[in-house]
This record gives C-alpha cells, sequence and structure tokens, in this order.
C-alpha cells in the first residue's frame, strides 16, 4: 500500500462505537510510521495507529457496515 495513506478507513471491529475514521495527521519514517485517525463523528477523538497495523488490519476507505 502507498504512503501517505489514503484519507478514510474502516477499523476491522468497533471502536468505543465507531467503525468509520478519517486521517488527521500522519508521520515517522520506515517501519515507525504512524497515522493519526479520528471517527467522523467525533473530532476530537484521537487514535495513533501504526502505518503497520492500519495496512494490514484496516480497511482502505469506507465499507457499507451491517446494523449492530
Amino acid at each position: 500500500m502507498k504512503w501517505p495513506p489514503t484519507n478514510c478507513w474502516t477499523a476491522p471491529k468497533t471502536i468505543e462505537g465507531h467503525r468509520h475514521f478519517q486521517v488527521k495527521a500522519y508521520g515517522g519514517k520506515s517501519d515507525k510510521r504512524w497515522v493519526d485517525l479520528f471517527p467522523t463523528k467525533n473530532k476530537k477523538d484521537i487514535k495513533r495507529i501504526s502505518w503497520t497495523t492500519l495496512k494490514s488490519t484496516w480497511t482502505s476507505g469506507w465499507l457499507r457496515l451491517p446494523k449492530e
């Protein structure tokens, strides 16, 4: 997957009631890259995810999800 990351991501499972996230910031070099994400409904709740984790377990873009 290319760097820099795409703007929208879907989490593999619900995180504090959210699955759809947007990129706030990103940085780092090589294997120490990271991405700061926020849920689309709460821009103040920032989560820092390693680039390795993001590209291996998250889905780029927003998936249509069934109601839970």
